[in-house]
């Protein structure tokens, strides 16, 4: 009869183990994620297997905690704060480049691979982003009140947004050609939203 695992207490991340944690999402989000091992990531990190065992259980938890750490550094985004003035459209342009600089270094295959096979984390992210759609809805709402904005509907208005934000925000790389960084990308779409 083989051992049991003993369920050790982890500890709380450092401000120096969010650090190099910080950077797992650029430096792992293009490999094939389910299949990483702890081995691997521990080396991708440049950290032992008992130092990452020390601050997780799971490949999961790690995850977790990197896309926390890239959510807390986008709070702004989802303030009250975010549309507070009278200037909706600056308002749009503040949330949607400030989102932008937060999720430069995201490869889309890292969002894809959480949506396909960590739920836990997916559900995480997929929260904070209706967050942002209802921030931006707020923005728009309140444009369209004080004639900011021209009358459209909110529905088409938040599909084209996620859209935006899920699956053209994450992928800016496709657009190098063109000459466009992401925050050129974000400017871009403004202007075709706003314009």
């Amino acid at each position: 009869m083989g051992r049991k695992a003993l369920e050790r207490k982890r500890k709380p991340l450092t401000k120096k183990a969010e650090q190099w944690l910080s950077h797992l999402i650029p430096l792992a989000g293009a490999a094939d994620l389910e299949k990483l091992t702890l081995d691997e990531l521990a080396e991708i990190l440049g950290k032992s297997k008992s130092t990452l065992y020390s601050y997780f259980s799971t490949k999961e938890e790690i995850f977790e905690s990197a896309v926390q750490l890239v959510l807390r550094d986008l709070n702004y985004v989802v303030s009250p704060e975010a549309f507070a003035g009278e200037d909706m459209e600056a308002a749009l342009r503040r949330v949607l480049i400030r989102l932008s600089e937060g999720l430069e270094g995201i490869p889309i295959r890292f969002l894809q691979q959480m949506k396909m096979h960590f739920p836990t984390v997916w559900s995480s992210i997929e929260s904070f982003v209706s967050q942002v759609l209802l921030t931006i809805e707020e923005i728009y709402t309140k444009g369209m009140e004080n004639g900011s904005f021209k009358n459209y509907n909110l529905a088409l208005l938040r599909a084209m947004d996620q859209h935006f934000v899920l699956s053209i925000m994450p992928n800016a790389e496709m657009f190098k050609d063109q000459g466009l960084t992401l925050e050129g990308l974000v400017k871009e779409y403004l202007e075709l939203r706003l314009g």
